[in-house]
């Protein structure tokens, strides 16, 4: 494992952090993500980019100086004219073994947001472990977009029904070519029969099947209303939406820097309200639950190639 990051050895050790146990292959996880980290915050800096801390790393900062004890990821957002600024920079400032991916450099990750990951490492999400999925999957972190929340209800539900339906277009019909999903091995003939059809037609498809139309469809949907100054903001990449993603612009209006580790992150200035709405108002007290993934497989020592 070769990071540019300087980490002190004892970093690695087992630790004890509110109760939980902190493995040492868990802080190697936690190593080459303060990496990222550390690489990312370099770029933005360089150019100027505004970024904040996000979900459980924003409360990690908050609550612990750095990553809850049971978390496994980094999480950061950017309102979209930022975020679209470092995708546009990003092919030429990240290098091997940093790759910044979105679905425009990665086609079938369809994610909605951008991830930036270590290609030397693994971290497949177990979800699709069992799949045919053809882009990077080194070990990430998180990048979101904000996007303006219109200030008319009725506006807004409209929006939501169609990103949604854009997105999940956009991936049924990629199952059909790079993104496989296998059929349950109880169901042995239907899966020789899908595995075959796809190994088979998925060449030829991809002449008649444009799921990148939907995907293009989606982020214009998530991106209307950014020509206004609307009061509220919000992450718009899961289905079905979370409503306490919604939060208002002006407690993004300006940054606190907090320890995180051996870094220092950015949380929004109104960083409590947007915690009271995202966790509940008791989120000072930890309280140990699942991460969003839901379990990733990890490796920090082989390439997510060598498990393709």
């Amino acid at each position: 494992m070769n990071l540019n990051l300087e980490i002190k050895p004892n970093f690695f050790q087992d630790e004890e952090r509110c109760g939980f146990k902190i493995s040492s292959d868990m802080k190697k996880v936690w190593a080459v993500e303060l990496d990222l980290l550390s690489e990312f915050q370099r770029i933005c800096k360089k150019h100027g980019l505004v970024y904040y801390a996000d979900g459980g790393t924003m409360l990690g900062a908050v609550r612990h100086n750095g990553f809850i004890p049971w978390d496994d990821d980094i999480d950061l957002m950017m309102m979209r004219d930022q975020y679209e600024e470092l995708i546009a920079i990003a092919p030429h400032e990240f290098k091997y073994p940093y790759f910044f991916q979105t679905e425009y450099t990665d086609p079938s990750s369809l994610r909605g947001h951008a991830q930036l990951r270590n290609s030397q490492t693994t971290g497949i999400l177990r979800s699709e472990t069992k799949g045919i999925h053809s882009f990077n999957q080194g070990i990430f972190i998180d990048i979101f977009p904000l996007d303006a929340v219109p200030d008319n209800e009725e506006l807004f539900e409209e929006k939501i029904k169609k990103r949604e339906y854009y997105l999940q277009k956009a991936r049924q019909l990629a199952n059909f070519t790079d993104r496989f999903t296998p059929t349950p091995k109880n169901k042995p003939i239907r899966a020789i029969t899908k595995k075959l059809v796809h190994n088979v037609c998925a060449g030829p498809l991809r002449r008649f099947i444009n799921y990148r139309k939907y995907y293009d469809a989606y982020e214009n949907e998530c991106k209307k209303y950014n020509d206004q100054y609307t009061k509220k903001v919000a992450k718009y990449f899961c289905i079905p939406f979370n409503r306490g993603q919604i939060w208002f612009r002006e407690d993004f209006s300006n940054t606190i820097d907090m320890p995180f580790e051996m870094l220092e992150l950015p949380v929004p200035v109104g960083y409590k309200r947007i915690m009271d709405i995202f966790f509940g108002e008791d989120w000072e007290i930890p309280k140990m639950v699942p991460t969003y993934h839901s379990g990733v497989f990890f490796d920090t020592e082989r390439s997510y190639i060598d498990y393709l």
